[in-house]
């Protein structure tokens, strides 16, 4: 030990102590071993004299609250071990116990340039100081202007300076909030199934490029199918087949350019009445008749129309006029697989006086409609014509078809 009166230092282990110290401690195989002591409370532990003098440093010896060096600042004890700062190197050993923040009810503040910018709250929390811009967004990855941040009450998403997507209490989900250029693109496994043209203001179907129109729906099919419809709107109410109608299950089809196959198809029965058909009894009351049956198939959906003209004469069972004066009812009704589509009946009285009566043929006359399925192998439908008729318990002779002005036609509207 050399002890220098003037200068008033001390060393151990060294005969010349530097001259900037107090006290110069020298060796190469031995350590300076400092008091140790458990602390158990860094706020209220006090040495066993009842006091302790600001800058007294010893080693704790307490694993609760860790082991290393500690000092007293004046009204607790402070660690000085690395592991319990933050090292601008990375830290070890944190854990539930050990970890980097606050350990009392404060808010965990991180800062830049001397102001508080990210903090992370005692409700758990975390709050950025700071709501950004769609050019600057306060959350952002490590490109420029692609994150997120708030305008007002909604919640932007932001992609080189133009916004995204905005999500608002008021108004929900918003895509493309600013009306930028930006298209919207909903794909399926195999295509894209809806698309946004933000520059057409077009939406495309099954189309990645909507062309001149608001709405372009593209496919082989071209169906759109809506559940409220039934088969009751098909073929637009008796209309022929145009490029928007709805079929019998309720689809709504878009069809190509019309072309031939798509004009009404005409079918002259011209075995209706080919000969004369009597109907005569002498005490003739209610009766039907069976005049013409056909059939028709349908390879597509479609409108069958029949339009209809037949002559009758009516007589008394011997070819003479009717004097009695009873009413006779005649008519043609025409059936589709036994469904009434067209009737057409009228009344025939004599005067009662014996006199002559209208010589010639009477008409009657008409037309009737029916929406039908086809199918790819053919749907086939049976088309009845009957005769009824009632002679009101008198001899009746009832004539039809003998002239040449009868015709029967089957027209179907695609």
């Amino acid at each position: 030990m050399s002890f220098l009166c003037a200068t008033a230092q001390i060393g151990f282990g060294t005969s010349g102590p530097q001259p900037e110290t107090l006290m110069d401690v020298y060796a190469i195989d031995k350590g300076l071993l400092l008091p140790r002591i458990s602390i158990s409370d860094f706020d209220s532990f006090n040495l066993p004299v009842g006091s302790q003098t600001e800058s007294l440093l010893l080693y704790n010896t307490n694993a609760t609250l860790g082991k290393g060096f500690t000092y007293w600042n004046g009204s607790s004890w402070n660690h000085v071990n690395n592991n319990f700062f933050w090292s601008t190197y990375g830290d070890d050993n944190l854990s539930s116990s050990n970890f980097l923040g606050t350990a009392d009810n404060n808010s965990f503040i991180i800062g830049t340039a001397g102001l508080p910018r990210l903090h992370f709250t005692t409700a758990q929390r975390l709050v950025t100081h700071n709501n950004g811009s769609k050019s600057n967004p306060s959350w952002s990855m490590i490109n420029a202007g692609i994150g997120a941040y708030s305008l007002g009450n909604d919640l932007r998403i932001s992609l080189v300076g133009k916004d995204y997507i905005s999500v608002a209490p008021t108004n929900g989900v918003i895509i493309n909030p600013s009306q930028e250029n930006i298209d919207l693109s909903i794909n399926s496994t195999t295509t894209t199934a809806l698309q946004i043209d933000a520059s057409a203001d077009g939406i495309g179907i099954a189309s990645t490029t909507p062309i001149d129109a608001s709405l372009h729906l593209q496919g082989a099919t071209s169906n759109v199918r809506f559940n409220n419809l039934s088969s009751s709107h098909m073929n637009n109410n008796g209309v022929d087949k145009s490029l928007l109608y709805v079929d019998h299950n309720g689809e709504l089809t878009l069809e190509s350019t019309p072309h031939v196959t798509q004009l009404p198809q005409f079918e002259f029965e011209s075995a209706y009445l080919s000969s004369t058909v009597n109907v005569r009894s002498t005490t003739l009351g209610a009766q039907t008749v069976v005049l013409h049956s056909t059939s028709e198939e349908l390879f597509e959906d479609g409108l069958l129309e029949v339009v209809y003209q037949t002559s009758v004469s009516v007589r008394n069972n011997s070819g003479g006029a009717i004097t009695d004066g009873r009413p006779r009812k005649y008519g043609i009704r025409v059936k589709v697989n036994g469904r009434v589509i067209g009737q057409t009946s009228k009344m025939y009285t004599a005067d009662g006086t014996g006199g002559a009566i209208a010589s010639g043929f009477m008409y009657l006359n008409g037309k009737g409609y029916i929406p039908l399925s086809g199918s790819p192998s053919g749907s086939s439908y049976v088309i009845d014509v009957e005769l009824f008729v009632d002679g009101g318990g008198g001899s009746t002779w009832y004539s039809i078809g003998s002239s040449s002005n009868d015709f029967f036609e089957v027209i179907v509207h695609y």
